[in-house]
């Protein structure tokens, strides 16, 4: 099998001849590390390719619509770069900062600074950010002539709205304070990632689109199921219809344990949900024998792999592919690979997760 076939069954519940998995590393930082300043230098395909050669993952993500807080990707405008620091302009006019070493970015400037400023913001030039998605078809068509399986990466109804108007902390309150504010945000920003996404999709040949939407802290959701109903589940449909309709994959991405969510998520119909991973609460095993013919998981590696010894390594994907099980499952780690991580463990991890894909952990 391709990489792409083994992803495609794998959200079908069809089987596949090793178990699908993508991974990389979890920051700038961490590639950096592993890297070095040279291969940084480097096109983001060119890149991606290597770390997804690296891993040999079955998936490539793309960054575009929007991949903040990953980088800007190709809708931003940089402001100023050097080897340490990165600012952008997002296509709403709101800014961000990155640091590069140790990894850090945040958004510096809201453009919806009062309520009533949303109103006045105008619309971006759309033909002009198509145009730029040219530079994005030769590589992609690379990354498909290759065999892989490759998604956009755009923004959830709540992270789409707290990263282009208001900013993380404001966007709390607001749900509380002003709830109209926060529909309106979101009713925005997703129309713009719908949008921008759909021209990617027809310009390349990307196979679907990777929704990632933080929604909870390791105990809890920010917020209630009725408050996600209320303010956010129709603009996630939306965006699932809008890709379904094209036939392209929606794949959903939360940290936290939004275990209380999960059936909403099922219900709006994702193809898949990661990371789960156990560190933020998330049971797998509950959601496996809930959820497992209805929609495919994706994820079981834990975000602290870092820390672990070898011995602790081989436990932990030993017991994550037991439970995902050979239907209905993309092993994935829940953050990546960290810098922190020696290069000792991390060829111990790579070797240990390829066993594992063929059934060869004892």
């Amino acid at each position: 099998m391709t990489p792409y076939q083994r992803i495609i069954n794998a959200l079908e519940g069809k089987p596949t001849d090793i178990l699908p998995y993508i991974d990389g590393f979890d920051c700038l930082e961490a590639r950096l590390t592993f890297f070095g300043p040279q291969v940084m230098r480097a096109p983001w395909e060119e890149m991606a390719l290597l770390e997804a050669e690296l891993f040999q993952s079955d998936w490539i993500i793309v960054p575009a619509p929007l991949n903040i807080p990953g980088s800007p990707g190709i809708f931003c405008d940089i402001l100023a770069e050097d080897e340490t620091h990165l600012l952008a302009r997002t296509f709403f006019q709101g800014v961000w900062y990155w640091r590069k070493k140790p990894y850090y970015a945040k958004a510096i400037q809201n453009p919806v600074k009062e309520v009533d400023d949303l109103d006045k913001i105008p619309d971006p030039d759309w033909e002009a950010l198509r145009k730029r998605i040219k530079a994005l078809r030769d590589p992609i068509k690379k990354l498909k002539d290759r065999g892989y399986f490759v998604t956009m990466e755009g923004k959830g109804a709540f992270e789409a709205a707290w990263m282009l108007f208001r900013g993380l902390e404001n966007t709390w309150m607001d749900i509380i304070d002003y709830p109209e504010l926060i529909k309106k945000m979101s009713d925005r920003a997703v129309e713009a990632i719908i949008k921008l996404g759909l021209m990617v999709a027809e310009e390349c040949e990307v196979d679907g689109i990777w929704i990632t939407d933080d929604l909870g802290t390791q105990s809890a959701p920010y917020f209630s199921p009725e408050t996600y109903r209320r303010l956010f589940q129709e603009n996630h449909r939306k965006i699932v219809e809008a890709f379904h309709q094209r036939g392209l994959k929606v794949t959903f991405h939360s940290h936290g344990n939004v275990m209380p969510l999960f059936p909403d998520f099922v219900e709006v119909g994702f193809d898949s949900v990661d990371p789960l991973d156990s560190y933020d609460g998330m049971d797998l095993s509950k959601l496996k024998k809930e959820f497992g013919d209805r929609i495919t998981l994706k994820g079981g590696i834990s975000c602290t792999i870092g820390q672990m010894t070898p011995g602790e390594l081989e436990a932990h994907i030993k017991e994550t592919v037991k439970i995902g099980g050979e239907r209905r499952f993309i092993l994935s780690g829940a953050g990546g690979v960290p810098p922190e991580m020696s290069l000792e463990n991390f060829n111990c991890y790579r070797e240990l997760i390829q066993k594992a894909r063929r059934g060869n952990l004892d």
